[in-house]
């Protein structure tokens, strides 16, 4: 099965290509994309083939990209970056006329999840705790407020800052939130999850400490709340395979904070405590057994942290 990632110098797409090594490589012929040439990319150390494509807001990115899906011959795309997924939403007519299958969403579902007003209107439709938005009228100059893009994902325009000066600079922004604390007092979880499409399996990995967006260090937790409203949203809209829910408590409620409708930086963290998810997720697309062994995490482990590896590319 040729597999085509997409935004190969994620950490994303660096586990993905680990776990297809390991334990897929007669099987599986892999196929990495980034904007960056292959000397500043680890993954492309662990890719059959290496592509350099244009950034995914440049004008021509998905004619190149179907160009290189069609020539290829590609059987599966994985894409890592939120902003692409309508390109290979599996009911986007131009897509869906290769004939390859997706990780991405369709259509219905991303345009819910990825925009920051859509997925709060759709969780207080659904009765489904989330993050309050303030208006700018609202805003008081002594109190804390969270700030994002609209269609930002990872760490890209997020801030906290302080009525006084958002009130200066209500021009430059799109989106407030009410202010629910940081993941400095381990009130943050992410929910991880694998869909069979009739079944999810999950694992909430608490978030010790980030850096730039990514949890680095993670302790890991049974919270039935989120569990519960994992299985309502798929209940309502197309979820895809793979997924991920972040979550905050704040006041006592877990609240939806955000939903990635792909896999988490942070997945590795995961499969370090038991949940394979990405292993679970290429034996799925294979249509070989997944063995649910895979996805029950190992409740022995107190933490997972993160150190960095030095990958030699010649």
């Amino acid at each position: 099965m040729k597999i085509w990632i997409t935004a190969g110098g994620t950490g994303s797409a660096w586990h993905i290509c680990q776990i297809a090594k390991k334990y897929y490589s007669d099987r599986i012929e892999l196929f990495v994309s980034d904007i960056n040439e292959p000397q500043y990319v680890a993954a492309s150390t662990l890719a059959d083939h290496f592509f350099v494509v244009p950034p995914v807001r440049a004008k021509g990115y998905a004619e190149e990209m179907y160009r290189l899906l069609k020539e290829n011959n590609i059987d599966v795309i994985i894409p890592l970056i939120p902003w692409e997924q309508v390109y290979f939403a599996p009911d986007c007519v131009t897509f869906a006329q290769l004939g390859i299958q997706s990780l991405a969403p369709e259509l219905i579902t991303s345009r819910q999840m990825n925009n920051k007003i859509q997925l709060h209107d759709f969780c207080v439709n659904h009765q489904i705790p989330t993050i309050a938005l303030i208006k700018p009228d609202e805003v008081q100059p002594g109190q804390m407020y969270f700030v994002k893009e609209i269609d930002g994902f990872g760490a890209v325009g997020a801030k906290k800052i302080v009525g006084r000066e958002l009130l200066e600079q209500l021009d430059q922004i799109e989106l407030i939130q009410e202010f629910c604390g940081t993941s400095e007092g381990c009130n943050e979880i992410t929910m991880e999850v694998f869909y069979d499409k009739t079944t999810t399996w999950s694992i909430a990995r608490r978030r010790l400490e980030s850096k730039c967006g990514v949890c680095t260090k993670a302790a890991f937790v049974k919270v039935p709340e989120a569990e519960a409203i994992v299985a309502k949203m798929v209940d309502e809209l197309p979820f895809p395979t793979v997924f991920n829910i972040q979550f905050i408590n704040h006041d006592g409620i877990w609240k939806v904070m955000d939903v990635n409708l792909r896999l988490a930086a942070g997945t590795g963290l995961s499969n370090a405590a038991g949940f394979q998810l990405i292993r679970a997720a290429l034996a799925y697309l294979l249509q070989e057994n997944v063995d649910k062994a895979w996805l029950t995490p190992d409740d022995t482990i107190k933490t997972v942290l993160r150190v960095y590896e030095e990958v030699v590319i010649r």
